[in-house]
C-alpha cells in the first residue's frame, strides 16, 4: 500500500494497512465530468475481471442520507449525500467502489470501465432550487443615529488544500464479536462511528472505531470520507478491506478551505465606530459539509474584536462547482480576518492614523461581549482581558529595528478564536492507576501532531501535585470501546475542554490515593509520607492486600464558557518593482492564557504562521472554468511555502492566567493563522500604497498591481 518506509513502530493508519497484507484493496471509479449521471456500460464484465471481488454502484448502496462533517448532533450540516450518489456533482466523485486483491487489479478496472455520462442541468440539489444552501441575517439593536462617515471594503479569498503529510487511510473488518471495526486516521473517532452507522443504517453499538496517531489533519480529518467506503465493502464481502488515497485524490476527493467574497461597511463619528456590517458570499462546493458553521464563524470570530454600537452580519452559503469545502484550521477565522482587518487598516489610513493607533481606540475591552448576537437562552461570553498592552508591546518590538526604508512597510492585523465550540462541548477522560503506579489515560481526543499528549500529561501531573515525569503516563486515544467519549480534536478544544476533564479525573485519583495512603499509615502506625514518596507502594496496595480496590477516576467536562485566545501580528516587509515580496521580520503577540506546554505552543504558532503565509502568498486550488476539475492537483503544480521562504519570527507570549479552568490555559492551535494575510496586505500598502484585496498575493498578481499603479501615475 505505502510508498515509504515504516516509522520506528506502527503508529499511523498507513502502518496498520501494511500490517494487513491479506486485506482487500478498495478503489474508486472517479467521475470524469460533472454534474451528470454516470452509467457503467460494461459493469458485469468488469465484475468478472481477475482479482475483482466486488464492484458497487449507487444502485447497491443504502439509501440513507448523511453528512460527512464530523460534528455532534444535532448536526448543523445538511444530509445531502449517500455513500454513492446517482448524480455525481464534481469531477473525481466516486461512481463506483471496487474491492480487489491488489492495486493492479483496481487500475485494470478503472482503465477498462466504459462510462456513459449524461449532463444534468439545473440546481445541484432539487431541495435548493437557487443553489443557496443556507442564509442568515444577524444584527444587534439598530441605531437611532448612524455615523457621518462611511467606508467599504471587498475581499476575495480562495479555496486551498490542507496538504497534511499523511493521506486519508482506513481499514475495516469484523471482529470476534461480529462488530464492524474501522481503523482510521481521524480527528473525530466517535463522530466517525455515528456517521458510518447512519450511512449503513446500523446501531452505533455494532461499530468500533480505532483511531491511529494522526500524521496531520488541520481539519481535513474532521471529515468522514473513506471510512464509509471500506465499511460498506467489508460488509458486502465479509473480508477486511483497506484504502489509502493518493496525493492527487487528496486534492480532488477530500475537502478544501471555503472560498468566499466578503464585503465590509462601517460608519464612524470621528474615531467612534458606530456600526459595522459584514456580508459573506461563501462557496461550499456541491455538498454542504461544514458550510453553515464555517460561514458563521467568518463573522463571529472577527467582529467581536472591536467595540461598535451596532453589528450586522449576513450572507449566504451556495452550492458551487468544484471540490467540496469543509473544516480547515481557523474554521472561517482566516476569511473573516482578511475582510475585517483589511477594512480597519483602510479606515485607519483614510483617517490619517496608524493601524495600531486606531485599534487602541476601538479594541473591545474586558467585560465586552464576545457573543455579540447572543439572545436569551444562549451562552453569553465576555472578553476576559484587555489587549492594549500586548498590542503596544508587539508594535514596539517591530519598530525597534532600523528605520523603514523606501519600498518597505510595517503591517498589522489581529485575530481571535475560541477554546472549543461555545456551549456545545463534551469530554470524558478516564484515568486508571496500574499496579506498578503508572497511569493509563483513556480519551476520545486525538493527538494530530499538536502535542495533546504532552499538554494533557502536564495538566494531569499538576492536578496530582506530582513532579513532571515522576510516574509513567500511557494514553489510549480514539478507541470507541474505551470509556473516554469526546467530540474530537477540533475547534481548538483539546487543552481547554479535554484538559479540564483530565484535571477532574486526576483530582479524583489523587483523592483516592491519599485516602488509601492514610489507611495504610494508620494500620502500620507510621507517619503519612508525601504522596510522591509512597505513590508506587500505594498503587501496589490497591491491587494486593487487605485494602485491594483498583483506583480510577473519571472526569467529565461540559464547559459553558469558551474563552477566546488572541493573536497580534506585525510584519516588516519590502516590495520590489518586479513583484517580489521580501518579508524581513514577523512579531507575533499571543494570548493563550497560561502556556501548558511552552515548546509545543511555539510549534503550534510557527506552524500556523507558515500555513498563513501559504494562504496569503501562493496557495490556491485552480479550477477549470468549464467543468470545474482541479487543474493543479499535484505537488509539482500546487505551490507551497518552503523552509527558505519562512521569515524570522519572534513570539511574545502574554502573561495571562485564564480564570475559568484551574490550570489557566486556553486554546492555541488555530489563532495564529488568521492575521498573517491581512498583516501582509497592510504592509504592502504601507510600502507601495496598493491594497491587495484578493488572495493569494502572488508575485505575478502584485506585479500587475504595481504596473497599474504606475500607469495611473503616468496618466
Amino acid at each position: 500500500m505505502r510508498k515509504w518506509a515504516l516509522s520506528t513502530r506502527p503508529r499511523f493508519a498507513p502502518d496498520m494497512l501494511d500490517l494487513a497484507p491479506d486485506a482487500l484493496v478498495c478503489g474508486v471509479i472517479e467521475a470524469a465530468s460533472a454534474p451528470c449521471t454516470a452509467q457503467i456500460q460494461n459493469l458485469e464484465s468488469l465484475r468478472q475481471m481477475p482479482g475483482v471481488v466486488a464492484i458497487l454502484t449507487a444502485d447497491d448502496v443504502p439509501e440513507h442520507r448523511f453528512t460527512t462533517a464530523g460534528q455532534p448532533e444535532p448536526e448543523p450540516s445538511p444530509y445531502d449525500m449517500k455513500i454513492l450518489n446517482t448524480v455525481v456533482r464534481y469531477p473525481g466523485e466516486p461512481i463506483a467502489l471496487i474491492a480487489a486483491h491488489s492495486e493492479k487489479d483496481i487500475k485494470s478496472v478503472q482503465q477498462c470501465a466504459e462510462i456513459d455520462y449524461q449532463p444534468v442541468h439545473g440546481p445541484f440539489h432539487e431541495s435548493h432550487p437557487s443553489n443557496v444552501m443556507s442564509q442568515w441575517d444577524l444584527r444587534t439593536e439598530p441605531l437611532s443615529e448612524v455615523g457621518n462617515e462611511q467606508f467599504r471594503t471587498t475581499v476575495r479569498v480562495p479555496r486551498v488544500s490542507h496538504m497534511q503529510l499523511e493521506p486519508h487511510a482506513a481499514l475495516s473488518y469484523f471482529d470476534e464479536e461480529n462488530r464492524l471495526v474501522i481503523v482510521t486516521t481521524t480527528q473525530v473517532p466517535y463522530h466517525v462511528r455515528r456517521i458510518v452507522a447512519r450511512a449503513l443504517g446500523w446501531p452505533v453499538s455494532r461499530i468500533l472505531v480505532k483511531a491511529t496517531d494522526v500524521g496531520g489533519g488541520f481539519g481535513g480529518k474532521q471529515e468522514v470520507i473513506v471510512e464509509p467506503w471500506v465499511a460498506l465493502l467489508a460488509v458486502w464481502t465479509k473480508k477486511p478491506v483497506k484504502m489509502m488515497l493518493n496525493r492527487r485524490q487528496e486534492f480532488t476527493i477530500t475537502r478544501t478551505r471555503h472560498a468566499a467574497t466578503l464585503n465590509v461597511e462601517s460608519t464612524w463619528n470621528n474615531t467612534t465606530l458606530q456600526s459595522i456590517d459584514l456580508k459573506a458570499d461563501v462557496e461550499t462546493g456541491p455538498y454542504g459539509s461544514h458550510g453553515p458553521t464555517v460561514a458563521h464563524n467568518m463573522g463571529l470570530k472577527s467582529l467581536p474584536l472591536y467595540h461598535a454600537k451596532n453589528y450586522h452580519f449576513h450572507g449566504q452559503v451556495r452550492y458551487t462547482p468544484g471540490p467540496v469545502a469543509g473544516a480547515f484550521r481557523g474554521y472561517g477565522g482566516p476569511q473573516g480576518a482578511m475582510a475585517i482587518e483589511t477594512h480597519i487598516n483602510q479606515v485607519a489610513h483614510a483617517k490619517g492614523l496608524s493601524s495600531a493607533a486606531l485599534r487602541h481606540l476601538i479594541l473591545a475591552k474586558k467585560g465586552d461581549a464576545l457573543d455579540i448576537f447572543a439572545h436569551d437562552g444562549m451562552v453569553k461570553r465576555q472578553h476576559h482581558n484587555d489587549l492594549g498592552e500586548l498590542l503596544a508591546t508587539t508594535m514596539a518590538r517591530i519598530q525597534s529595528g532600523p528605520p523603514v526604508d523606501e519600498n518597505e512597510g510595517i503591517g498589522l492585523a489581529m485575530s481571535m478564536q475560541a477554546s472549543g465550540v461555545p456551549g456545545q462541548e463534551l469530554a470524558q477522560v478516564v484515568i486508571h492507576v496500574d499496579e506498578d503506579g503508572s497511569l493509563v489515560v483513556k480519551t476520545g481526543a486525538m493527538d494530530i501532531g499538536q502535542g495533546s499528549k504532552e499538554a494533557l500529561a502536564q495538566i494531569i501531573y499538576e492536578a496530582l501535585d506530582l513532579p513532571v515525569d515522576s510516574i509513567p503516563i500511557y494514553f489510549s486515544m480514539g478507541k470507541t470501546s474505551d470509556n473516554g467519549f469526546d467530540y474530537g480534536t477540533y475547534a481548538s478544544s483539546t487543552t481547554y475542554v479535554t484538559g479540564y476533564a483530565a484535571f477532574k479525573a486526576a483530582r479524583i485519583v489523587r483523592r483516592k490515593m491519599l485516602a488509601l495512603a492514610r489507611r495504610i499509615s494508620r494500620a502500620s502506625s507510621t507517619p503519612l509520607s508525601p504522596l510522591a514518596a509512597c505513590w508506587y507502594s500505594v498503587a501496589h496496595a490497591s491491587f494486593y492486600g487487605p485494602w485491594r480496590h483498583p483506583i480510577m477516576g473519571q472526569g467529565v467536562a461540559v464547559p459553558t464558557d469558551s474563552p477566546a485566545p488572541f493573536a497580534i501580528l506585525a510584519v516588516r516587509l519590502k516590495v520590489h518593482n518586479t513583484g517580489q515580496l521580501d518579508i524581513q521580520q514577523m512579531v507575533m503577540g499571543i494570548d493563550v492564557g497560561k502556556p501548558i506546554n511552552p515548546m509545543g505552543l511555539r510549534g503550534q504558532i510557527e506552524g500556523a504562521v507558515v500555513q498563513g503565509l501559504g494562504y496569503a502568498l501562493c496557495e490556491e486550488l485552480e479550477l477549470d472554468e468549464q467543468d470545474a476539475y482541479v487543474r493543479n492537483a499535484s505537488l509539482f503544480d500546487y505551490p507551497l511555502i518552503t523552509p527558505q521562504d519562512i521569515p524570522p519570527l519572534e513570539i511574545i507570549i502574554a502573561d495571562h492566567q485564564e480564570q475559568t479552568v484551574p490550570f489557566g490555559g486556553k486554546s492555541a492551535g488555530e489563532v495564529a493563522l488568521a492575521p498573517v494575510a491581512p498583516a501582509i496586505v497592510d504592509g504592502i500598502f504601507q510600502a507601495k500604497g496598493i491594497w491587495m484585496t484578493e488572495l493569494p498575493i502572488t508575485m505575478e498578481r502584485l506585479w500587475y498591481a504595481l504596473q497599474a499603479q504606475q500607469e495611473t501615475i503616468v496618466r
